[in-house]
């Protein structure tokens, strides 16, 4: 008895199954789904900043790309940054990368976090979904000593 409704449910299940596919495949399109089982998504690289040093020149960027995306140059980068900078520290958005610059004025700790959005071309004007995800965050810290 047991056995005969586990089979009963079976069919039950993979018709579910091929249903929830079909309609997550009508509303999402053929572009999404290949998007995510790809993973093409917008990546910043994680490295450590440069420490910096009190009064003396400083310069480093965070760079950014689409994972498994062979024409990540085609996409519309957009960037945002959050938190604390050191005081005499700029940052600047050049294509890909964000960039960090000046002189830093005091010692410490600072963190920060950088957010990435991207957008992509197409015939008729921007894709609203190039990705699997359309956006990524990232904290990062600028340490500045004597």
């Amino acid at each position: 008895m047991f056995f005969d409704c586990i089979e009963n449910m079976k069919p039950k299940n993979s018709i579910t199954i091929i249903l929830i596919a079909a309609i997550t495949f009508l509303f999402q399109g053929c572009d999404e789904i290949y998007e995510c089982v790809f993973n093409i998504n917008p990546e910043l690289h994680d490295k450590p900043l440069e420490i910096g040093f009190v009064g003396e020149r400083y310069f480093d960027r965070v760079t950014a790309e689409i994972s498994n995306e062979v024409n990540d140059n085609d996409y519309f980068y957009e960037f945002d940054v959050f938190g604390e900078l050191p005081p005499g520290i700029s940052y600047d958005i050049d294509r890909r990368s964000v960039e960090f610059f000046g002189i830093p004025e005091e010692q410490g700790t600072f963190r920060f976090r950088v957010e990435l959005f991207v957008e992509s071309y197409d015939y008729d004007g921007y894709d609203g979904s190039p990705t699997c995800s359309d956006s990524t965050v990232r904290e990062f810290m600028i340490q500045v000593v004597d």
